[in-house]
């Protein structure tokens, strides 16, 4: 083992502890929200019902990440963890991948005809620059708040990452194994979420030889087509149109939904990246061009592989928020230490201290840092964009739904619990269920939104001698005068917008 080889290894196991021990504490104190209530239930109901494997169709998305989860249930008591530790460990290969490929990045223009041999005099010229993408990314809010959510698009964004990884390496050594592994990676990807086509898109773009991105698509085409095994097969394609405008829409209104989204962009970027990263990214480019810095051939293909889905979720997506490009941000963080690396140096030869250079980047990184800080101890007081404000704020947001069931729970131990919940899906009544789980003598299930009376159901529950609830969101609160004669508030659960939980029980 070379001196730094070792280095490398010690620098990453350190950068590794960190990753880890900023990921995983207070990993459940952001509570759950809609669409991880309903992925998490999916991802029981496939785990208990062999029937049920292909559930996610039914919606419109592919099951890969609720697989996964409902395995991992096996294995933790408390289903949110199990899933937001899975976006922690694809946090965790986002950033090791992404070192990997900024790696290749920086010695692409090597000779070196053998691939292990191009490896290794990378990670001997570059092995401290190639950790920079890792600390980005482990300080970048954007990436520290999706790795703490059971969503699928960290686990896209993953399977991204190590394609990009493999694409790059068989530009450069064109091979038959290499692209078959990449087929499957693009494959996994596809049946984790649609957007995975921008990888396949990318494949074609970045390799030189059409016959190998051909041979990658075909694998993962034979991939996919396993969900043709689930009989809602075809809600894929029926959904697509609730997420995107068509092409024949966009052109009526080119400049919208474009202009609204770039607004939002900026929002976005300027909440999940920070003003100051963004002012150390520019002062690297500038230096850059004050030196004459030659644009790489791969340089152009990684901007396009930034450029090409952003401007098409701008100009295509019906709804914009973070998570619905979250799988370009490592493209971003290539960018962003591309950057860095100019900063450092030319910031060097003109200041001519390390010291004065090393402490301006660390200050720029200072807000981000008590950022991840606040979300990890007190989400309750992160305020968040409008665009991304369901994840703590209205009937999205599942504060108190822990509460709620530990209490139902216990009740069950000895009465018969009945409980309605406003709405059939989404954070109520899956958030409730997720955590109730196979608990005998208590039943969950929804009612209408915003019900104005008690539902029949509930009352009939009532007088046959159960213990009965009905669980709602004040945000909808629409009950009459004489139905709230009926109901005793047993607990209520204020939200950061100051709407609330509220458990009723039926008297």
């Amino acid at each position: 083992m070379t001196k730094n080889l070792a280095k490398y290894l010690l620098a990453i196991t350190l950068l590794s502890f960190v990753f880890f021990l900023t990921r995983l504490i207070n990993l459940d104190t952001l509570p759950v929200f809609g669409d991880e209530a309903i992925y998490l239930r999916w991802s029981q109901l496939i785990r208990n019902v062999e029937t049920l494997r292909f559930i996610p169709l039914t919606d419109g998305k592919q099951p890969l990440f609720m697989w996964i989860v409902a395995v991992l249930l096996k294995f933790f008591t408390n289903p949110l963890i199990a899933g937001r530790f899975l976006s922690v460990i694809s946090g965790y290969f986002s950033a090791l991948f992404l070192s990997f490929v900024f790696l290749i990045y920086l010695n692409y223009d090597s000779n070196n005809k053998n691939i292990f041999s191009f490896l290794f005099e990378s990670l001997k010229k570059y092995w401290a620059l190639s950790l920079i993408p890792f600390v980005v990314y482990l300080f970048l809010p954007f990436s520290f708040f999706f790795d703490r959510l059971s969503l699928p698009d960290n686990l896209l964004s993953t399977l991204g990452i190590v394609s990009l990884f493999l694409i790059l390496l068989i530009s450069k050594f064109p091979r038959l194994d290499l692209t078959l592994i990449l087929g499957g990676f693009l494959g996994l990807a596809w049946i984790t979420k649609s957007p995975a086509i921008y990888f396949i898109i990318l494949s074609f773009v970045g390799i030189k030889k059409i016959y190998l991105p051909i041979i990658s698509f075909i694998i993962s085409f034979l991939i996919y087509n396993l969900l043709r095994l689930g009989p809602q097969f075809h809600q894929l394609a029926l959904r697509n149109m609730d997420y995107v405008w068509s092409p024949l829409e966009v052109i009526k209104h080119p400049l919208d939904p474009f202009i609204p989204h770039l607004k939002d962009l900026f929002v976005i970027y300027f909440q999940y990246i920070s003003l100051p990263l963004f002012v150390l990214m520019f002062l690297g480019l500038v230096l850059s061009i004050i030196n004459r810095q030659k644009v790489k051939r791969v340089f152009i293909f990684i901007a396009f592989g930034f450029l090409f889905p952003l401007i098409s979720n701008l100009a295509l997506s019906r709804v914009f928020t973070g998570r619905y490009f979250l799988y370009t941000n490592p493209f971003f963080i290539i960018f962003f230490s591309l950057a860095l690396v100019n900063f450092f140096k030319y910031g060097f030869e003109y200041f001519q201290s390390k010291i004065l250079i090393f402490s301006f980047v660390a200050l720029c990184f200072l807000p981000n840092i008590f950022w991840i800080y606040k979300v990890s101890t007190n989400p309750f007081l992160v305020k968040l964009p409008l665009s991304e404000s369901g994840y703590t704020e209205g009937w999205t947001a599942g504060w108190g739904i822990k509460d709620v069931s530990d209490y139902l729970i216990n009740r069950a131990s000895n009465h018969n619990v009945i409980v309605g919940t406003e709405g059939y899906f989404g954070t109520l009544p899956d958030g409730l269920q997720i955590y109730t789980d196979g608990v005998k003598s208590l039943t969950v299930f929804g009612v209408e939104s915003s019900p104005s009376v008690i539902p029949e159901k509930l009352i009939d529950a009532k007088n046959f001698g159960d213990d009965v609830y009905l669980l709602l969101n004040s945000s909808k609160g629409n009950l009459t005068i004489s139905s709230l004669e009926r109901l005793k508030v047993i607990e209520e659960y204020v939200k950061p917008d100051g709407t609330s939980l509220i458990l009723y029980q039926l008297i």
